[in-house]
């Protein structure tokens, strides 16, 4: 893709500045510092309405080589913006260079993407493209992507939102380019959509009776001759309603009413309809003749086709001598064309003639010049169905072509989408497996904390119970020395003998102790009675008592047995050690 710098209408500049120190617009004087002064939505209407159709060169270069610096001055982007989409338009009257209007639409592009403009992007984009087919810089393949797309973004956008970008003519190009593949339905959905947004103004003309011509023949292709003429009188209806004062615009207007007329007339003999036929043929032959004689280079040409059309109507009324009067002026059109060469006439020209001529000679009983037309009309006719044949299979290659640059394109960004969500959905997962690591580590790391607060509890607890079994032992201890003070003093009580021979480690109290033990000591018990399957509960309880360095009276009192008790006890787990070991 071509890219060149900033464009900048210098020369008008200079003109706007030294020679139109006042702007004269057709009359009407605009002071520049009340534009400035202008709301912005006001500078804008001004900018898209002025009748540039019918202003002289003069008046163009001076609108813009004053708006334009004006516009700088103000800052109006909006304004800026239009001022270069009017600009190109008036390209042909401005005299402007394809390189020229080729920067130009590069500068606007650049401005609205610049803006975050989506409809003003749009806009130059698609004409900017344009102009770079027309300069071979892009191939029809890439130019059919950019159509798409452009339809499509306008779509989405809404297409009201470029009624000041003149959206009938944006569709109409759209249309014409689908046209030139032979992709008519295409065409005529763009075009459909093109019509809705018509202006059947002065202003409006030109691109309105194209787009109405292109769905007319869309309907002749498919034979449907009611809509066509439906279409043709949409045309007719528009051109009488709209005369002008403007030479150019005039000429137009008279051209298109007898076109219209014309078509109408050669649908109404398709279907059988001759008598109004001939109404509307002799009506657009006058009216034809009139438009063409303002333009005398193809004066000649354009009455010599609508002969055609009136020829046939009357040969299919029987008029042979109107159609002598006709075959006999088209005789000397067609002989006036061949022998000039600026007419440029085209090589299929008198197939139309050569077939009216062989069907009134057929009808005047001579054989021989029927039958020499017919054969003149014959090669001409497999002639132009050969180029025909081989134009629409051009046509056909292309749109194909361009049908599987498409896909291509389509696969391109498939792929492209492919590996965006392959990358994404990496990212999401490496996040997600992130967020589970994290997660897992969390609750690792609370339930150490909570295990530590837990073992803590339970050797506090632990503690307190120990502590509370050496107090246990101490008060026995005290009970004894008591009870043997008492004994000495033949004084012993009942009651002291049932506590110092009660077993103060109860089940209860062993049970909770046990819980509190092996929380503290976790696979303690469990390991002793592996090491000694047939350990006893006595012995156990002395491990466990030990495991806290409890002295032997200590665990004496807690257990309720006496120190010899704890000592043999002690030799009997020696001795089944020893024997495990041996």
């Amino acid at each position: 893709m071509l890219f060149r710098p900033n464009y900048n209408l210098q020369v008008l500049v200079v003109l706007a500045t030294f020679v139109f120190p006042c702007l004269e617009l057709r009359g009407q004087s605009i002071d520049i510092h009340s534009f400035k002064s202008m709301q912005p939505t006001a500078r804008l209407s001004m900018i898209h309405n002025y009748p540039y159709w019918k202003s002289d060169t003069a008046t163009i270069v001076a609108f813009f080589g004053q708006l334009l610096p004006a516009a700088l001055e103000t800052g109006d982007q909006q304004t800026i913006f239009a001022l270069k989409f009017q600009q190109f338009r008036q390209r042909n009257t401005l005299k402007l260079s394809q390189p020229a209007v080729l920067d130009l639409l590069f500068d606007m592009e650049k401005q609205a993407d610049g803006m975050s403009w989506d409809v003003e992007k749009i806009v130059a984009h698609h004409y900017r493209v344009f102009e770079q087919y027309d300069l071979k810089q892009i191939s029809t393949e890439q130019l059919y992507a950019e159509v798409l797309n452009t339809f499509d973004g306008m779509k989405q956008l809404g297409f009201h939102r470029f009624e000041d970008y003149h959206v009938d003519a944006i569709l109409y190009e759209l249309g014409q380019f689908m046209y030139m593949l032979d992709d008519i339905e295409q065409m005529f959905n763009y075009l459909s959509i093109a019509e809705q947004h018509i202006h059947y103004t002065e202003s409006g003309q030109y691109h309105a009776l194209l787009v109405l011509n292109y769905l007319e023949s869309y309907y002749q292709r498919k034979k449907n001759y009611p809509k066509a003429i439906e279409y043709a009188q949409k045309i007719l209806n528009f051109t009488q309603g709209h005369s002008s004062s403007h030479s150019e615009t005039e000429w137009r207007r008279q051209f298109w009413e007898g076109f219209a007329l014309l078509e109408i007339a050669s649908m109404l003999a398709e279907q059988g309809n001759i008598t109004e036929s001939e109404q509307y043929a002799d009506t657009g032959y006058e009216k034809s003749k009139i438009s063409y004689a303002q333009t005398p280079y193809t004066a000649l040409r354009g009455e010599y086709d609508a002969i055609q059309v009136l020829l046939n109507t009357k040969l299919k009324l029987g008029k042979l001598n109107e159609s002598r009067t006709l075959i006999e002026r088209a005789q000397y059109l067609l002989k006036a064309l061949e022998s000039d060469p600026k007419m440029e006439i085209h090589y299929f020209q008198p197939l139309k003639f050569y077939k009216n001529c062989a069907r009134y000679y057929e009808l005047n009983g001579d054989a021989a010049n029927a039958m020499r037309y017919t054969h003149l009309s014959q090669t001409l006719q497999d002639s132009l169905t050969r180029r025909n044949d081989a134009h629409k299979y051009e046509q056909i290659q292309r749109r194909l072509e361009a049908e599987k640059y498409i896909r291509q394109l389509k696969l391109v960004e498939r792929e492209k989408q492919f590996h965006r969500w392959l990358t994404m959905g990496t990212l999401v997962i490496f996040f997600l497996v992130l967020i589970l690591v994290l997660g897992w580590v969390h609750r690792v790391q609370y339930l150490k904390r909570q295990k530590e607060a837990e073992l803590e509890i339970a050797k506090n607890n632990l503690a307190a119970l120990s502590q509370r079994l050496r107090e246990k032992s101490e008060l026995i201890e005290n009970l004894r020395l008591e009870m043997n003070n008492l004994a000495s003093m033949d004084q012993r009580s009942e009651y002291l003998e049932q506590l110092t021979h009660a077993v103060i480690l109860t089940e209860e109290d062993w049970t909770r102790f046990r819980d509190l033990f092996e929380k503290v000591y976790p696979g303690y018990i469990s390991e002793q009675k592996l090491l000694n399957p047939d350990l006893t509960r006595a012995e156990l309880r002395l491990l466990t008592l030990e495991k806290l360095d409890l002295h032997a009276h200590e665990i004496a009192n807690i257990l309720g047995i006496s120190t010899n008790t704890v000592y043999q006890t002690r030799r009997r787990l020696r001795i089944k050690e020893n024997t495990r070991s041996n």
